[in-house]
């Protein structure tokens, strides 16, 4: 499959599980999104900036939108089904020429180890080399982001190692830590 015909499709949903499923994300999105972000437990170990107001969310969630509008990549809100209310997000950053793409996702606290993110990897990374025809996926966390690790390595990523000052964040470098997956 070309990764090209991918991008003329419509925007996927995805069944996660009998609570949660993975849609296109929505500027209804934006409140919930906030809230959950800004919380200091949540963006403690994301290399991002993060919204200082309502705003600045619906920016995000807007780039996040046009990703795939843009041939750049996908992104889902990973929703409750009774409610449609986000809890979280995953998503995929796209090297369309090599076919590789970088993970990134978050989760509202409320919603940490139940599974939900174990599951929410395993779709779409299970769709991302079936349907988008990737190659390779990569995710990087940082090194103190063990919980993070785990889910990956629970989802079959192999660590390949640290790479130094990779992410630079607020003024300062980062190590991280690679871990891939490949079909």
């Amino acid at each position: 499959m070309s990764i090209e015909y991918f991008y003329q499709k419509p925007f996927p949903d995805l069944k996660l599980n009998n609570k949660f499923l993975l849609r296109e994300q929505q500027l209804d999105d934006t409140e919930a999104f906030f809230n959950y972000y800004t919380d200091p437990q949540v963006f403690q170990y994301i290399l991002a900036n993060s919204p200082k107001n309502i705003q600045e969310a619906e920016s995000e969630i807007y780039y996040c939108r046009n990703l795939f509008r843009q041939s750049k990549g996908i992104y889902w809100t990973i929703a409750r089904k009774d409610t449609n209310k986000m809890v979280g997000a995953i998503g995929f950053y796209i090297n369309n020429f090599h076919r590789r793409a970088e993970l990134s996702y978050d989760l509202s606290k409320d919603h940490w180890s139940k599974g939900i993110m174990s599951q929410a990897i395993q779709v779409v990374c299970d769709y991302a080399f079936k349907s988008i025809g990737l190659s390779r996926i990569e995710a990087i966390t940082m090194k103190e982001n063990i919980a993070s690790q785990r889910v990956l390595q629970k989802a079959k990523f192999q660590f390949e190692g640290t790479l130094r000052n990779y992410k630079f964040h607020q003024g300062r470098p980062f190590d991280v830590e690679m871990f891939s997956l490949i079909p």
